[in-house]
């Protein structure tokens, strides 16, 4: 799988441009905040239909883009992508929202088109797929949960349309549930019979859930089987790391998505007093959060920066070959400025899985020094400046 043409239209800084990419490694370098990161950017969005980067959309659009016949300003991200099972078109378009006299408010709205016919944003995760390592995955192991929780997010739906709905769903139902759950908190009244005022969201939500976590388990056993021997090597130590899945409820034995929906729907029921004091859903997918032990020690509490560093890149890497053996293409790795963040050894495992046959890679950096003459020789590189890329 990789991306031959790129084609943006005021996306980030840059004005337009079009871009022919060889399925093979490619150097993007330069200044920083010269467009580099803004590349990867744009085609993880078109992977994810998200920015690793911002929360906003609106901010895709460039500064001072001009909008057409009297439309706002919208950015255009379009790909020609070839895969193993034919060729797709893939293309966004993020426009700014105005008010009724045409005045800037907040928020875009979205477009989106598969082989030039409308679709919806969830229809093209997957389309793509996409590895994307920056310095900010360093801190993956030390950071908040919902981190963890987005991390195998992303992954799963790249690889699992259902996974990417079901997702979508189970964050619909737990809204509503919360806001119900709220409404009683602040208005300190209860409803006559509260389980069969819940009934239906208990149910839809346990459903939703039971399915992501058996996904999310055992794409952790997986990951687990590809990442403990990754992190050995890349650590020189003489344990692997186990990631565990630590559930905010009780799961039992359960493995299936109907036998954990069924352990879902228990603990609601359980915890039903305590969610109403606090007005919201105590338990659940959304709550969850992944542990990594090496010799038995917590490495996101007490693990040296080394270690995490070890761990972050052996997650990386497995993410790539899980991507590649559940959907048969290597994915399309994108690799901000990371390797001067890595030490030799590091460096050494991660230019080792760029070199593989059949993968496109993209990675930047602020010069060429990082390299060796023989990675400089085999590598496309592109030079950027100021929102224009230049071969070479």
């Amino acid at each position: 799988m990789y991306v031959h043409h790129l084609a943006l239209r005021d996306f980030r800084n840059y004005r337009r441009q079009d871009l022919a990419l060889p399925p093979a490694t490619i150097l993007l370098y330069g200044p920083n905040a010269a467009g580099k990161t803004s590349l990867l950017e744009a085609i993880f969005y078109l992977a994810t239909t998200r920015s690793p980067r911002l929360s906003s959309d609106r901010e895709l659009v460039r500064w001072d883009a001009v909008g057409e016949a009297g439309t706002p300003p919208f950015a255009r991200i379009a790909a020609e992508v070839e895969r193993r099972i034919g060729p797709v078109r893939l293309e966004v378009l993020v426009q700014r929202r105005t008010d009724d006299e045409g005045q800037p408010v907040n928020g875009a709205q979205k477009l989106v088109r598969i082989d030039k016919r409308p679709a919806r944003a969830l229809d093209l995760i997957g389309q793509l797929r996409v590895v994307l390592f920056t310095p900010a995955d360093l801190t993956l192991v030390d950071g908040p949960p919902a981190e963890r929780r987005r991390y195998l997010d992303i992954t799963l739906s790249q690889l699992d349309p259902h996974y990417v709905r079901t997702l979508a769903h189970y964050q619909k139902i737990l809204l509503q549930r919360n806001s119900l759950l709220r409404a009683w908190r602040e208005q300190r009244r209860l409803p006559r019979n509260v389980d069969a005022e819940l009934a239906f969201w208990d149910q839809e939500l346990a459903a939703a859930g039971g399915y992501l976590l058996a996904e999310r388990l055992r794409a952790v056993v997986e990951l687990g089987a590809l990442a403990g021997p990754l992190y050995r090597a890349i650590s020189g130590g003489e344990h692997e790391v186990q990631i565990e899945y630590e559930a905010s409820c009780d799961l039992g034995e359960a493995r299936d998505a109907g036998g954990l929906a069924e352990r879902l729907r228990r603990a609601f029921t359980a915890q039903r007093a305590d969610e109403i004091a606090r007005g919201q859903t105590l338990c659940g997918p959304h709550r969850d959060d992944l542990i990594f032990r090496v010799a038995g020690i917590d490495l996101g509490r007490y693990g040296s920066r080394g270690q995490q560093r070890s761990i972050a890149l052996a997650l990386k890497i497995g993410e790539a070959e899980l991507m590649r053996q559940r959907g048969g293409d290597a994915p399309v790795l994108l690799l901000d400025d990371v390797l001067s963040e890595l030490d030799a050894q590091r460096r050494a495992h991660l230019l080792d899985l760029i070199q593989r046959p059949g993968q496109q890679t993209l990675l930047t950096a602020t010069d060429l020094s990082d390299f060796s003459a023989d990675f400089l020789a085999a590598a496309r590189r592109f030079r950027i400046e100021d929102g224009q890329v230049f071969a070479g």
